[in-house]
């Protein structure tokens, strides 16, 4: 008990996986050894991410019996970004007005009665147990989807790449630019660029595809249209035909990316 609570005092938020090098371990504690920080080089596989120790004995306790570090690893897993948060952990759709720091991780809860429970918990190490055993943690956190830039082009300027360093958080995702200037343009009038940037959501994998963008209605296989390199299903030849008649590529775009099409159409992956 006393190692998990001086592992979740700590100061921060979740934070984002480096493509290369994995998570940012600055101020990340060994799971098994809470007074010891977490090392890149003494990890272990664990639900499809990786939890980081302070030396091999402690990886080794870890190994050999992972079932009784179950929170502590869930903790760390949503604490370097490898995890994000979808739901409430006792489910339901988080509410905007109600989330709390659990351990370093913005947790957000159904409503304030579900929140003011988990911070009216004994300690720390009572709240993580709340929200970070294991049902609670499969209900409420999926694996971050890594997301592959090459190819992607700047929405600003598209003569460009991004790069995965000018990134922007966008509808529970992230949109990507080539540079500071581009990144500047598009936090200003994020509206001006709805469109483009629901399509690079999709483009990248980070929004799927659920309905027909135009009339919310089923997709049809047969009724697909290609918009700037994306293939997009339509439920019916009505809307091919709306969509195919658009004066250009860009013109298409607006139309099947705009935000109303968008919501009617896509869903975060």
């Amino acid at each position: 008990m006393k190692l998990l609570i001086a592992m979740l005092m700590m100061a921060g938020t979740a934070l984002e996986a480096a493509p290369q090098d994995g998570p940012d371990l600055t101020g990340v504690k060994c799971i098994v050894n809470g007074n010891a920080a977490a090392k890149a080089g003494k990890s272990s596989n664990y639900l499809d991410g990786k939890v980081y120790f302070c030396c091999g004995n402690c990886k080794a306790k870890f190994d050999a019996d992972a079932n009784k570090f179950t929170v502590k690893a869930n903790h760390q897993l949503a604490l370097t970004g490898q995890y994000v948060q979808v739901t409430c952990p006792f489910g339901g759709k988080c509410a905007e007005d109600a989330s709390t720091n659990v351990g370093g991780v913005k947790v957000c809860f159904c409503n304030k009665k579900e929140m003011e429970k988990v911070e009216s918990a004994t300690d720390l190490a009572a709240q993580a147990n709340m929200v970070f055993n294991q049902k609670s943690f499969s209900r409420a956190f999926k694996l971050k989807q890594k997301i592959d830039l090459a190819g992607v082009q700047c929405m600003l300027m598209p003569a460009k790449g991004v790069k995965a360093k000018y990134a922007v958080d966008y509808k529970g995702g992230k949109v990507f630019f080539c540079c500071k200037g581009c990144v500047g343009k598009f936090t200003k009038n994020p509206e001006k660029f709805a469109d483009k940037a629901n399509q690079q959501l999709v483009a990248t994998g980070q929004y799927k595809q659920t309905a027909c963008p135009l009339s919310g209605g089923d997709m049809d296989d047969e009724q697909v249209v290609s918009v700037s390199g994306i293939e997009v299903k339509l439920c019916c030849g009505n809307c091919v035909n709306k969509v195919d008649g658009q004066a250009n590529d860009a013109a298409k775009s607006g139309l099947v990316f705009s935000d109303k099409s968008f919501a009617k159409g896509f869903e975060k992956n």
